[in-house]
């Protein structure tokens, strides 16, 4: 699916919160919401963890020593109390770094396990310029059709992003190839000289025989 989105340029948005949030009951039927508008969604434990997306995302901070290895969430987050909140911060990590993937955060109760870690999934998520959205403290009484309005206000902001997206990855392909021909031209240059130089020098008797 991550690939699909790449080669589409889409959005999928990652859904950051409790596992029980995954019941409609809970989640007010905000993730089908969003599905309904053609938004992928991704849990937190079903991002992929194989090597080669893992080394995309991650890859530069283990060798610089940021962290000590891809799953490391201790550059954010030090106070390992909760296996769930580790999940949320790293997901949050992971969704930072992909180009295709935006964050929602759900929490359903205001002063529960997530209330520490607001401000650090917002922080990783915004210092990296990854749009984020949040439906905190929801309970059975929300109404409806403010959560629609939200909804909807969201998708509207995610059309205008992914419309930016497409821009800035064309621009990043037009340099490429901008790139590419200059870095052409200045080989052929090169060679041209190395065939000049390494060319035999002819005297004038030999050009005067040869023109005659």
């Amino acid at each position: 699916m991550l690939d699909q989105l790449e080669r589409e340029d889409r959005i999928g948005i990652v859904m950051l919160g409790r596992p029980y949030h995954h019941d409609p009951g809970l989640n007010h039927e905000i993730l089908d919401e969003f599905q309904k508008l053609g938004y992928p969604i991704f849990s937190q434990n079903t991002l992929p963890v194989d090597e080669d997306m893992l080394e995309r995302l991650f890859g530069e901070e283990v060798r610089a020593g940021v962290i000590s290895s891809p799953l490391d969430i201790t550059d954010a987050w030090k106070n390992s109390y909760s296996c769930s909140t580790n999940h949320k911060v790293w997901a949050a990590k992971f969704t930072a770094r992909h180009p295709n993937l935006v964050a929602l955060e759900i929490s359903s109760f205001k002063c529960g396990h997530d209330a520490p870690i607001y401000g650090v999934v917002e922080g990783i998520i915004e210092q990296s310029g990854t749009p984020y959205f949040c439906f905190k403290d929801l309970d059975e009484n929300k109404p409806t059709g403010s959560i629609r309005i939200r909804v909807e206000t969201i998708d509207y902001f995610l059309r205008r992003y992914r419309e930016e997206v497409i821009r800035k990855r064309k621009a990043v392909q037009d340099i490429e190839q901008q790139l590419a021909v200059l870095e052409a031209e200045l080989r052929r240059e090169r060679e041209t000289e190395v065939a000049r130089f390494e060319a035999p020098e002819v005297s004038p008797q030999v050009q005067e025989m040869a023109a005659d």
